[in-house]
């Protein structure tokens, strides 16, 4: 009997491991699409100097390269990346916007966890501790023409629909190889931060 409930129990906490996962590969594969839409938005209005585009084109194709796997693990068909590759080939941003916003539909990001409608004044705290100790450093004084620069967050929310911001702050936070390069931050932290951000000037 009681290794009947023994396995019972290890199945179940097997079953929510799988659900679990199963919701962070769709939540990823959500952000990134939001992400890449974001990145294509830009580079249609012609935002940033001649680097910085550069580097929205290296990221953008870069996160073609994981999409595949992230549409796999939310049972989704990869084919119609090898399209979106074309389109990133040909600097066809219309035609990859529409393909992003297509995935977009049938993969929205929920962002309501991370956007907090009346932040709390410890939550707000909370954010400005986390800014100072790991994000200041580079998002204070962020470098001018480069490929990828680390943007000043404060300024970044107010430029970018909130739920972009989210998920470029969900998707670019990242921690080191003991961490398995996996978001350090939880999702009450990542909403201290967004808090913070929304106050600050």
């Amino acid at each position: 009997m009681r290794i009947c409930s023994l396995l019972a129990g290890l199945a179940a906490a097997f079953c929510c491991a799988a659900v679990q996962a199963a919701g962070e590969h769709e939540r990823r594969l959500a952000a990134e699409v939001v992400v890449m839409a974001g990145d294509v938005r830009r580079l249609m209005a012609g935002e940033g100097g001649p680097l910085e585009r550069e580097g929205l084109v290296k990221r953008l194709n870069g996160a073609l390269s994981s999409l595949p796997l992230l549409l796999r693990r939310a049972s989704e068909n990869p084919k119609p990346v090898a399209a979106m590759r074309d389109s990133l080939a040909r600097r066809d941003w219309r035609a990859l916007s529409a393909a992003l916003a297509a995935l977009k539909q049938r993969h929205p990001f929920d962002a309501r966890m991370l956007l907090a409608a009346d932040p709390t004044p410890e939550m707000i705290s909370l954010g400005a501790s986390i800014h100072r100790t790991t994000c200041a450093g580079c998002h204070e004084a962020p470098a001018g023409d480069s490929l990828l620069p680390a943007k000043n967050l404060a300024v970044q929310i107010k430029s970018i629909p909130r739920e972009e911001f989210a998920a470029r702050l969900l998707l670019g936070v990242r921690g080191d190889r003991t961490a398995s390069w996996v978001n350090p931050f939880d999702a009450p932290e990542l909403a201290a931060l967004i808090a913070f951000y929304s106050i600050s000037r």
